[in-house]
């Protein structure tokens, strides 16, 4: 583009900064839509799911209901169509532990996040280490292994990967 009498401009220069302009706009606003989206929280509770942003993980809003083993428990998982996906799994006992919440203030029976619902102290995870399987205690807070076949106490609760 040339004006009377001056140089030309430097019209790429000029599309490269109006470039990074609209760039950077847009990943702010990117950034603000996905804030407000989460209000900054951890957690965000539908009707029967709950998302962590943190972890990219859905979960059930609550656990089977009822003493379960861990073969078993994985049928349920297979099965579970919660928020209306198919795509359920039992959690890691990685994935169990990050919704693990010590609370000494809490009345719960059990250490996890408040909404979540669960009717008993241990959760099956899906690892395998010899002839035992995972689980997570909920009321000492820790990792533990134990037989496939137990069901005292051992509950179930479906996780899926929104990421």
């Amino acid at each position: 583009m040339k004006t009377s009498g001056s140089k030309p401009m430097n019209d790429h220069r000029i599309s490269i900064s109006v470039g990074c302009f609209v760039f950077v706009l847009l990943v702010n606003f990117a950034s603000l839509a996905t804030a407000d989206a989460t209000n900054g929280k951890r957690f965000i509770r539908e009707k029967h799911t709950i998302v962590d942003t943190r972890t990219g993980l859905m979960w059930a809003a609550r656990d089977n209901g009822y003493d379960i083993n861990w073969q078993d428990s994985k049928e349920f998982c297979k099965k579970f169509t919660g928020g209306g996906f198919s795509d359920w799994r039992m959690p890691t006992q990685d994935e169990l532990a990050t919704i693990y919440s010590f609370d000494p203030k809490s009345k719960r029976d059990y250490s996890i996040f408040p909404f979540f619902q669960i009717t008993g102290s241990c959760l099956w995870g899906s690892d395998i280490k010899k002839a035992t399987v995972a689980i997570f205690d909920y009321y000492y807070g820790s990792r533990d292994w134990g037989h496939p076949n137990s069901i005292i106490e051992a509950r179930v609760l479906p996780v899926r990967s929104v990421k």
